[in-house]
């Protein structure tokens, strides 16, 4: 995001988290979300596929292994809460450990991301199923810098949407470049972890599309979840990129940014 922020690049794919995060470190950055890839948080608190645990709120007072402080996990909690769900009982021990005594009976559960559930079985070494916190804030998406036109933008935009349709219809697509950036990826994991995503991607709204409410329940959960400062919702992404369908380019490309879009 500093290369964005500084145009050595144009543009890049991250989390929110990780967007929020180098603001509080680093200040404004002249970089915004245009496009969101990751709709709906994609959290879940993994459990034995024979675990009693059946919902989030059956999750209060569960042994949940988790690293200290680990910010994930703050945000899981934060969800539950935000659910009205009583606090499980924190087991701190490292990731991979959490994992092991998933497996063992330890722990009642593990968090992480939904598509990480394969690495979490293999972990584990048992059968598991996840138990989604299904929070509709967004997780991950495109942000371009400031200094990239807003017809550009769009069209990037729509390339990553038209690409996510492309992976929706062949998610094979994709294994040689996997294959040859990470060697050691297991392909039938990535597969089965695609699959288990893409119902956060799509949600019957436009891929990348977003709105301004959903923006401000995102920053203001992720913000309070890790301890951050809360962002003005116009700083952290294109007011004119939001509530704009795939069918309406022109207008995301020829509105003018309004004052407050543009940072000093």
């Amino acid at each position: 995001m500093k290369r964005v922020s500084a145009g050595e690049t144009d543009f890049c794919l991250t989390s929110v988290h990780h967007y929020l995060t180098a603001r509080a470190q680093e200040g404004e950055l002249a970089c915004r979300f245009v496009a969101v890839v990751v709709q709906q948080s994609p959290l879940a608190a993994i459990v034995a596929s024979d675990s009693r645990f059946r919902q989030p709120a059956d999750l209060a007072g569960a042994r949940v292994g988790a690293p200290a402080d680990n910010g994930q996990f703050l945000e899981f909690l934060a969800a539950l809460a935000h659910l009205g769900v009583d606090p499980p009982l924190v087991v701190r021990m490292d990731g991979e450990q959490a994992r092991v005594a998933l497996g063992t009976g330890e722990v009642d559960a593990v968090v992480s991301l939904v598509d990480g559930m394969p690495r979490v079985r293999r972990q584990a070494d048992v059968p598991v199923r996840p138990i989604p916190v299904a929070l509709d804030v967004y997780a991950s998406g495109l942000v371009a810098g400031e200094h990239v036109p807003a017809a550009t933008a769009w069209q990037m935009r729509a390339s990553v949407a038209a690409a996510l349709e492309a992976q929706r219809e062949q998610p094979e697509t994709g294994l040689p470049e996997l294959r040859r950036r990470y060697p050691e990826a297991l392909e039938g994991e990535a597969l089965e972890g695609w699959r288990l995503l893409a119902p956060n991607i799509f949600m019957g709204a436009d891929p990348g599309s977003m709105s301004a409410s959903r923006w401000h329940d995102t920053i203001s959960l992720l913000s309070d979840a890790r301890g951050l400062p809360r962002l003005l919702p116009e700083s952290v992404y294109r007011p004119q990129f939001a509530d704009v369908s795939a069918s309406q380019p022109e207008r995301a490309a020829r509105r003018p940014p309004e004052k407050e879009e543009l940072f000093s």
